[in-house]
């Protein structure tokens, strides 16, 4: 049962899920299970990226209010998403350094933070509830801020990226570069271009939230007017249909 200091923030704050609009202060259960990780492994060359699901759909819908809304109540349910594509990757093992992409100044100003580093620090903490020592390290840097990539082409985001980074420290141990969306995978080359320049270290691969799908918008910034409210619309809709609406909270969720 909700706690009376719940209710009462849901009438003073306004706290709502992020997804549908419903009362609470997080992403409530039934809109958590319609977007479940579903981890898959791409390549970039050689180097393996686990995702944790598609860019589309419900998914596509969540990272968008998360990333361009800024519904940072959103932080945990993409921790566990992120998590279970680096459990992909590491298998059995037992620790591994996080080491997220740098954030260009444009977007911690966007943003108002750095995002990929705070993922990588929330997912970390997940990762130690199922015994795995994970410790993020965010040796990358920036040499130069790159133009913004939303518009650019396969070809010319490998050569906006080019040389970019550079690695500040040695990270120890099995590393998994992190970040949120798999495009191109020129972000994701590039830093390990930069992790290889620091000398020999084990690389496992990378993780993000999502891999782009062909023919499937990017993901946008600034956020774009109406957002929130068309994604509410829409995990409304899937809620109903699954049977797990606010209404429903005695049948099955879809795991």
């Amino acid at each position: 049962m909700r706690g009376w200091w719940q209710a009462a923030a849901d009438l003073v704050l306004g706290a709502c899920c992020p997804l549908c609009g419903g009362p609470g202060l997080r992403p409530c259960r039934p809109c958590a299970a319609t977007i479940a990780p579903e981890p898959l492994v791409q390549h970039v060359g050689d180097l393996p990226v686990a995702v944790a699901g598609l860019h589309e759909g419900p998914r596509r819908d969540a990272l968008l209010t998360w990333k361009v809304g800024g519904a940072a109540t959103l932080d945990e349910v993409m921790a566990h998403h992120l998590a279970a594509a680096v459990l992909t990757l590491i298998g059995d093992g037992s620790s591994v350094t996080l080491v997220p992409v740098p954030s260009t100044r444009r977007s911690r100003r966007e943003r108002g933070r750095d995002l990929v580093s705070d993922l990588a620090t929330a997912t970390a903490r997940r990762l130690a509830v199922v015994g795995v020592d994970a410790r993020v390290r965010p040796v990358l840097r920036l040499v130069r801020q790159p133009r913004d990539q939303h518009a650019l082409g396969r070809e010319e985001r490998a050569h906006n990226l080019a040389g970019s980074m550079r690695c500040a420290a040695f990270p120890t141990g099995p590393v998994v570069v992190v970040d949120d969306v798999l495009t191109t995978g020129s972000t994701l080359a590039e830093a390990v271009r930069a992790l290889s320049a620091e000398g020999a270290m084990e690389i496992l691969g990378a993780a993000t939230l999502v891999a782009a799908v062909e023919g499937c918008p990017p993901v946008a910034s600034p956020p774009t007017h109406g957002l929130r409210s068309k994604q509410a619309e829409r995990f409304r809709a899937l809620a109903v249909e699954q049977g797990v609406g606010h209404g429903n909270r005695g049948h099955r969720t879809q795991q």
